[in-house]
């Protein structure tokens, strides 16, 4: 799947075809909607309907008309997370939002070849994290790996 391309605004290609000339994008506002209607689903002092209405935006301009309007009793966490997924594939945000989820190591969620088996399985929760590098903590006594590691 091709998400960017690397070239000008006129469509020209990059000046150096191993390295992109464009910026990567931190923040969109399909996600700042998305985090929006995240933190209302859990418990935040926001509004409902807002939300509702930020989703609808992010899911209307997806699909290119209101075809796929969602209600307020479809508006779950679980919707959220598989927007999130449809919506910023290939911009790093994936396992991040599986932890937050509670989905990255669970049987809860599965997918191919999740825990080295071909249907999926649960994976020891240390993977939630990353293990400090050697080198890191062989610089600096102070630190303790994380658990399991």
């Amino acid at each position: 799947m091709t998400k960017y391309k690397n070239v000008t605004s006129s469509g020209a290609a990059g000046s150096d075809l191993a390295f992109p000339d464009t910026d990567f994008p931190m923040f969109r506002l399909a996600d700042a909607y998305l985090m929006y209607a995240e933190a209302v689903l859990r418990g935040g002092n926001g509004d409902a309907g807002l939300a509702l209405d930020y989703v609808n935006a992010v899911v209307n301009r997806g699909f290119g008309d209101n075809s796929s309007e969602i209600s307020a009793s479809d508006l779950n966490l679980d919707f959220i997370l598989d927007e999130r997924g449809r919506e910023l594939f290939w911009e790093g945000h994936r396992r991040t939002d599986l932890i937050r989820f509670g989905k990255f190591t669970t049987s809860d969620y599965v997918w191919p070849w999740k825990g080295n088996t071909a249907e999926g399985a649960a994976i020891d929760s240390k993977f939630r994290l990353f293990p400090i590098p050697s080198t890191d903590i062989g610089a600096n006594p102070n630190l303790v790996q994380n658990t399991g590691y």
